[in-house]
């Protein structure tokens, strides 16, 4: 059997299906990563709001008292995460 060789034409058909495989495989990598760092981030807020409580020792429950407290406060605790 002989090989037909392609054309130009067929050939660059050929590169934009090839081209738009890698695209839609980039976006679903994309799109996964972009998930678990949306999950990690969901957890780790959850985890910091029940030590909240915790240590509080009630459930936080004047959103606005507590945003005062933390704007007061806020700084230092960015001190300790560096």
């Amino acid at each position: 059997m002989a090989k037909t060789k392609k054309t130009a034409e067929q050939q660059l058909q050929e590169l934009n299906e090839k081209m738009e495989q890698l695209k839609t495989r980039k976006q679903a990598i994309q799109k996964r990563v972009k998930n678990k760092e949306r999950n990690e981030r969901t957890k780790r807020l959850i985890s910091i709001g029940a030590e909240v409580e915790h240590y509080a020792g009630c459930q936080i429950k004047n959103m606005e008292s507590f945003k005062k407290y933390l704007e007061q406060y806020g700084s230092y605790i960015a001190k300790t995460q560096k």
